[in-house]
């Protein structure tokens, strides 16, 4: 299928990409935010082909897809305020032609295996408080797959010292995490073995517990829950909140292959701190699968904070789109990228 001239396919970002990018509010009906350093970190996209809607040298959608060998992870999927209509249920012509040419570009990427190699599944992560979201991959053939937990870990005083250090030094950590991440779902390490990674030993030196984090800053409109209207105007007004949370301008660390010696919570939570402590950040947000037996040993037995207790475990939704040649075992976990989710 040949796309219409406004589809432009592109393995190079453009200013008028990063001007759209930087411009769009994510989420609906739960957190509303804009990434803040999208311009320095879609440059370390791995393999990306970005799908652009150009009007008049103007970037009004886009579609980014992250080639990892016969898969493609779906990445920076944005639509200006003129054409986000794009995800309802009822669309104007236009615009459904649109929404049916992007129907037809996944379909054929996925069974010709001509025009860009072999693939067999595409593969996201969306938010099922996001009806357009949640809409439009449907339409697109995508099922939900597994559930992804988010989970805050907050400190609104760090501690002063910590046994934690930090290291780029994939070698220290490479056997761990690939004992403990090889089999999972789509599990990959071209951002992974970048590091920094954050390690914890016992008093005989030996690792019993690490991670790699990726640092992220989000401008936030309105976190999720009952609540989460009006807390980003109060947060400034509390003491210990407005350390975890600065509204404008808040930075965070996203902790992915945690691994901890015999899933020990306290272990656990002594690393978390430590990454704090060691990045003078009051906030980490752990995406995991839900199944993860990590998570499950430890998500009743970890204090994990302030925030927590405010809005809880969010969840987000892995949809896959696969052709016949693709399977996908449930009963095996993903792997939650850190870079995937900021």
């Amino acid at each position: 299928m040949k796309l219409s001239p406004i589809f432009q396919l592109r393995e190079k970002t453009t200013p008028a990409l990063i001007e759209l990018l930087e411009s769009v509010t994510l989420g609906t009906n739960g957190a509303h935010y804009r990434h803040l350093d999208t311009r320095e970190r879609i440059h370390s996209a791995d393999n990306p082909l970005h799908l652009v809607m150009e009007r008049n040298e103007r970037a009004i959608g886009n579609v980014s897809f992250c080639r990892r060998k016969k898969t493609w992870y779906v990445r920076y999927f944005a639509f200006d305020r003129v054409i986000q209509g794009t995800g309802q249920k009822r669309s104007k012509s236009g615009r459904g032609k649109l929404k049916l040419e992007l129907q037809h570009f996944f379909n054929e990427v996925i069974d010709s295996g001509q025009l860009h190699g072999e693939v067999n599944s595409f593969y996201a992560y969306i938010d099922p408080n996001n009806e357009k979201s949640l809409w439009m991959s449907e339409n697109f053939g995508f099922d939900t797959k597994a559930t992804i937990a988010t989970q805050t870990f907050s400190r609104s005083r760090l501690p002063k010292q910590t046994k934690v250090e930090q290291s780029n030094d994939w070698s220290l950590v490479s056997e761990m995490i690939r004992s403990e991440y090889g089999d999972h779902n789509y599990y990959f390490e071209h951002h992974l073995q970048q590091g920094p990674f954050y390690i914890l030993r016992n008093k005989n030196g030996e690792i019993v517990a690490c991670t790699k984090a990726t640092k992220a800053t989000w401008a936030i409109e309105r976190l999720p829950g009952k609540m989460g209207g009006w807390l980003p105007k109060v947060i400034p007004l509390i003491p210990g909140l407005r350390k975890i949370i600065r509204p404008k301008k808040h930075s965070f660390l996203v902790p992915e292959a945690v691994v901890v010696k015999n899933h020990d919570p306290q272990l656990l939570q002594e690393l978390f701190e430590g990454i704090l402590a060691l990045e003078n950040e009051h906030l980490l947000l752990w995406w995991i699968d839900e199944i993860a037996p990590l998570y499950r040993a430890t998500k009743d037995e970890v204090r994990w904070g302030m925030l927590h207790k405010l809005v809880g475990v969010n969840n987000a939704n892995l949809v896959v789109k696969h052709n016949k040649d693709f399977h996908y075992d449930n009963s095996i976990p993903v792997y939650t990228c850190g870079f995937d989710f900021v």
